[in-house]
């Protein structure tokens, strides 16, 4: 499942690389912290509740774990929801806290406040794939990994060669299939 999340970053990098260009490919890899954040929220979010909630389960109390992955998928899109507003309010100043020169200030931007989407995305998708393994749908979880990865080669690669999008292209086939996953 990671190895397919893993697609979607190196996706963005390998059609911007290509179709926009270097200092585009640059700005894909400031705005990655991101989606470091987002993935350890979830992860950490998504191993929690699957052991809180197996261990409600094991007990027969299927209540209690249905609170629990509500909780969990609340209190973890609430974070990356003040994440994103935080991102959206002072946008320059975070692309500057993860290296963005003037230079790159454009793409940085570009990117980064159309790709904010994708990580609440990233959070229902991952914290998700715990939860649907734990209800015994192992090959769900695995296809709802595989599919956004899928859609976002395919949209990368049209957003930005035929459409000519840019690095603002790519950032939104990358909102567009992780918001597809979640």
């Amino acid at each position: 499942g990671l190895l397919f999340g893993a697609l979607l970053n190196l996706a963005d990098g390998i059609f911007v690389g290509r179709g926009v260009g270097s200092d585009a490919l640059a700005a894909v890899n400031i705005a990655a912290p991101l989606f470091l954040v987002a993935t350890g929220l979830a992860l950490m979010f998504g191993a929690g509740v699957s052991m809180v909630a197996a261990i409600h389960l094991l007990r027969g109390n299927q209540k209690a774990a249905n609170i629990n992955v509500t909780q969990a998928l609340t209190v973890s899109v609430f974070l990356m929801t003040i994440v994103c507003i935080l991102v959206y309010l002072f946008p320059e100043a975070t692309a500057r806290l993860f290296g963005g020169s003037d230079r790159l200030m454009p793409y940085v931007l570009d990117y980064m406040l159309w790709v904010m989407p994708s990580l609440l995305g990233c959070m229902v998708t991952f914290i998700g794939m715990f939860v649907i393994r734990l209800d015994g749908s192992p090959k769900f979880a695995m296809m709802c990994e595989i599919v956004p990865s899928v859609i976002n080669i395919v949209l990368d690669y049209i957003c930005v060669f035929p459409l000519a999008m840019g690095i603002k292209g790519a950032a939104i086939a990358t909102s567009v299939s992780q918001l597809a996953g979640g």
